[in-house]
């Protein structure tokens, strides 16, 4: 392998290749038998070198994603930088694939990035309109748009310049770099890890609702129809309100919401606490996600009106009851909406502080709820890291004859931190729960659920 080869293929290996480099590695390889088995051979041994580096230390158990070994407090890389060298690793040898089988970019138009892994419902479609509905991890692609379609799916996205940016649940987002790196955030989380950027054009975000630009940072971002939210766990990122165009600027372990009403309070304030325990508040739809919130009194008038039909009391009892009900201030329940994965309700998990509850193998998530129709109901849960940015979904399933229920379909599935799947392991640092889904595989199922509780003992 010549000097120029041996050189271009370590900065790719590395995540440190720039675009020009990218293309010139592109073009030594194209048509050349032998720079493609140099490269291939230079990228299996840098994978195997990885891969015993990584045997040789305890890794973190921490549900559906690959990520790094635990970092004690005398590690010389930071949990930043190991995730992603580990990230350039991945799309390199995934990427291998398509350099090597010679199907490159035949319009001409250079890539931006590559999409490095992901897990469940993942779609992208080129500025071509051309759609790939199951994008191979470490696919080059030129601009284009990424689509999470569940709860349960995540994906990241590493620009050149080994930038990396991970989509968790339901999301979409396009993606460019002509002049500058840009971003739309339609919908959904994302968690960014942006490499240094030069003063005159950062990373640009757009949502719904506000503006950010970023140099160079560590951040998370939830964007929604009517206010994007933002937790900046490293550096400073410029905040700007759609509605009246204020802007300020987010340290370190410090948060800010954007909406679109120019009267509501647009302030940094301190990140949220780490919590024990969590406990579902549904007097109102404004942990929902996904379902339909109905007051308690909804459900209470539907099994008084099947009570009297059966006959098991008189229309006087079920009148007298529904009034007592209406002098209660009561929590009211989430009905499952059919989606594509199934009949889904999907909560946030945190308190009125932004505070949420950390996850171990001895957490206990205990849901009341009600289900109709025979259906498997898949539990989940993703989880976050207490320094900052996404690590994985963690979930678990039992079928509908495994949930003992009353006549009204009326259950109570307790889950224990060891019984997700993977388990929640030891890291450096809490594990964070930011969002809680159940889905029933049946898209006819109903499914209502009452209460969700999270224990920490």
């Amino acid at each position: 392998m010549d000097a120029k080869l041996k050189a271009l293929t370590k900065a790719y290996s590395d995540g440190s290749i720039s675009r020009a480099e990218l293309l010139q590695l592109e073009a030594l390889l194209q048509g050349n038998p032998a720079a493609r088995a140099g490269f291939l051979h230079e990228m299996n041994l840098t994978d195997t070198l990885e891969e015993i580096a990584v045997a040789a230390q305890p890794l973190w158990g921490v549900c559906d994603r690959a990520v790094p070994p635990a970092l004690s407090s005398s590690s010389s890389s930071s949990p930043r930088s190991v995730r992603v060298r580990r990230a350039s690793l991945t799309a390199a040898a995934a990427a291998l694939v398509v350099l090597a089988s010679g199907v490159w970019q035949r319009s001409g138009e250079a890539t931006i990035g590559a999409i490095v892994e992901h897990q469940g419902r993942v779609r992208w479609t080129g500025h071509d309109g051309i759609v790939n509905a199951e994008p191979a991890a470490g696919l080059l692609v030129p601009g284009g748009t990424l689509e999470l379609l569940g709860p349960d799916s995540w994906a990241s996205f590493r620009f050149h310049d080994g930038s990396l940016l991970t989509f968790s649940g339901e999301s979409e987002a396009v993606l460019s770099d002509r002049d500058q790196k840009r971003l739309h955030l339609r919908r959904g989380s994302m968690s960014a890890e942006v490499e240094p950027q030069p003063a005159d054009v950062p990373l640009l975000v757009h949502t719904s609702t506000a503006d950010l630009e970023v140099l160079g940072t560590q951040f998370n971002v939830f964007a929604q129809p009517a206010r994007t939210e933002l937790v900046v766990h490293e550096g400073l990122v410029r905040l700007q309100r759609s509605s009246d165009r204020k802007a300020l600027d987010v340290a370190a372990k410090h948060r800010a919401v954007a909406s679109l009403t120019a009267t509501d309070t647009f302030t940094s304030e301190p990140r949220g606490p780490q919590l024990a325990t969590w406990q579902s508040r549904l007097d109102s739809d404004a942990n929902v996600r996904h379902g339909s919130w109905k007051p308690a009194v909804f459900s209470l008038a539907t099994r008084l009106k099947q009570a009297v039909a059966k006959g098991t009391i008189t229309e006087a009892e079920a009148l007298a009851e529904y009034k007592h009900a209406l002098s209660l201030d009561d929590q009211g329940t989430v009905w499952s909406l059919p989606t594509i994965t199934g009949s889904l309700v999907w909560l946030e998990v945190r308190d009125d502080a932004d505070g949420r509850v950390v996850l171990t193998e001895d957490t206990q998530i205990r849901v009341s709820g009600r289900l109709r129709g025979a259906s498997t109901l898949t539990m989940g849960v993703s989880v976050y890291a207490a320094a900052g940015g996404f690590l994985g979904k963690c979930s678990t399933s039992v079928s509908a004859e495994e949930v003992e229920r009353s006549a009204d379909g009326r259950f109570v599935w307790v889950v224990d931190g060891r019984d997700l799947t993977p388990q929640p392991g030891p890291v450096a640092g809490h594990l964070l729960i930011h969002d809680w889904w159940c889905v029933a595989d049946a898209k006819s199922a109903a499914l209502e659920v009452l209460s969700v509780d999270v224990q920490n003992h």
